[in-house]
C-alpha cells in the first residue's frame, strides 16, 4: 500500500510503498478515503508530546470502509462505512469505567500517534474501536470525528455551562468553530477571539455574536460589557492555542469564578500567577479528545447538522508535505484534509 511515512523528527514525510498492516482476530483492516490533519501531526513531526517509534505512519482523523475483518469480529462487515476511536486500551480502570477513555491507565496505543494511522490507504484497528459512519456524513466531515469533532464536545461537555452564559473561545481554527457551533446550539452567549480577521469572520457565520481581535487593546473590557453587569468577564474561556500569551489573556477574559479550559497544546509554560488563580478563584481544567460516547454523540452532532465542520482545503496524499506546511504556517482557516483513496 501506499503511505506517508515520516522516518526522522524534523524531516518531511516520503510517500512510498509498506506492506499492508495484518490484523489479529479482533481486528478491522479499513480502506482510508480521507484522514485529517490536526496540529498533534505537527508535533508528531517535531518531537513534541508524542514520539512514537519511527518509521511511522501518523494520521488520526481517518474514514474509510472495511476491506476485511478478523474471524472473531462480529457486527461488523466488508463494505461499511466507519470511523475509529483512537485510544486503544487493554483492560478496565476506573477511567474506562467512567468513559474517559482517553485516559486509561492501561492505554496500548493511539491510533494515527502512536501506532500507524491514516495517512495510508489502509489502517487497522480493533472492532470495538469503530463506530459506524452515518451515511448522509461525507468521509472528509466524518473522519474529523476521531479528533477534532470530538474534542469540541468533550471540552464543551468539561465546561459545565449552563443556557443564557457567556464564554469565550480562544483561537478560531477549526475546532475553534466547532464549539462555537456547540455552545450556539446550547444557548450560551459565545465571543470568538483571534488574531486572524478571516478566522473571525468565519467565527461569526458559526454564531458567535461578538468577535474580537486578541491583539487590539480594548477586548478585555469589550468581553466583561458583553458579560453582563456586575461580571468582571466571561463565565468560560476556551484556550484553544495554548501559548503562554495566549493563557494570560484568557485569565485577563475570565469573570472571578471563571473557568478556563485549556485544549490547546504547545511547548510553553502559562504567563498566568498563582494570585490571580487563588484570589479570582480561577479554574483550569485540562481537556484532551474524549470517550467512546463522545464519539458516538459527535457522529449524531454531524448528521443531524449540528456540527458543521469548516474544511479549509484537501490534497491528495503525493501532496502530504504540502499540507502539513499549510497547517503549520496557520494558513488554513478550518480543517485540512488528505484524500487517500477514492470510493
Amino acid at each position: 500500500m501506499k503511505a506517508a511515512v515520516l522516518k526522522s523528527i524534523g524531516q518531511p514525510f516520503t510517500v512510498e510503498d509498506v506492506p499492508d498492516p495484518v490484523i489479529g482476530p479482533d481486528e478491522v483492516l479499513v480502506a482510508t478515503r480521507t484522514c485529517g490533519i490536526c496540529r498533534t501531526d505537527l508535533h508528531i513531526q517535531d518531537g513534541l508530546a508524542y514520539v512514537p517509534n519511527l518509521p511511522h505512519i501518523p494520521g488520526h482523523e481517518p474514514a474509510g470502509v472495511i476491506a476485511d475483518v478478523g474471524r472473531d469480529v462480529t457486527g461488523y462487515t466488508i463494505g461499511q462505512r466507519v470511523v475509529p476511536h483512537l485510544f486503544i486500551s487493554g483492560g478496565d480502570c476506573r477511567f474506562t469505567r467512567a468513559g474517559q477513555h482517553a485516559q486509561a491507565t492501561h492505554l496500548q496505543g493511539i491510533i494515527g500517534v502512536t501506532l500507524p494511522g491514516g495517512f495510508a490507504e489502509f489502517f487497522k484497528a480493533p472492532a470495538e474501536n469503530l463506530l459506524r459512519l452515518p451515511e448522509n456524513v461525507p468521509f472528509d466531515v466524518g473522519g474529523l470525528t476521531s479528533c477534532a469533532v470530538i474534542t469540541a464536545v468533550h471540552a464543551y461537555r468539561k465546561s459545565g455551562l449552563q443556557l443564557g452564559q457567556s464564554a469565550v473561545v480562544l483561537g478560531a481554527g477549526g475546532i475553534g468553530l466547532m464549539l462555537i457551533q456547540l455552545l450556539r446550539q446550547a444557548g450560551v452567549r459565545t465571543i470568538a477571539v483571534s488574531r486572524s480577521p478571516d478566522s473571525l469572520r468565519l467565527a461569526e457565520q458559526a454564531g458567535a455574536e461578538l468577535a474580537l481581535s486578541v491583539e487590539d487593546a480594548n477586548t478585555a473590557g469589550c468581553i466583561r460589557e458583553f458579560a453582563g453587569a456586575g461580571k468582571d468577564g466571561a463565565d468560560c474561556i476556551f484556550e484553544m492555542v495554548g501559548r503562554a500569551g495566549t493563557m494570560r489573556a484568557a485569565a485577563d477574559y475570565a469573570c472571578r469564578g471563571g473557568r478556563i479550559i485549556v485544549i490547546g497544546e504547545e511547548d510553553e509554560y502559562p504567563e498566568i500567577d498563582t494570585i490571580q488563580i487563588a484570589q479570582r478563584e480561577l479554574e483550569i481544567i485540562g481537556s484532551r479528545n474524549g470517550g467512546r460516547q463522545d464519539a458516538i454523540d459527535a457522529l449524531e452532532m454531524l448528521a443531524v447538522g449540528i456540527i458543521k465542520p469548516h474544511i479549509a482545503a484537501s490534497f491528495a496524499l503525493d501532496e502530504i508535505n504540502e499540507a502539513m506546511s499549510l497547517v503549520r504556517n496557520g494558513e488554513a482557516r478550518g480543517r485540512v484534509i488528505v484524500n487517500v483513496t477514492s470510493e
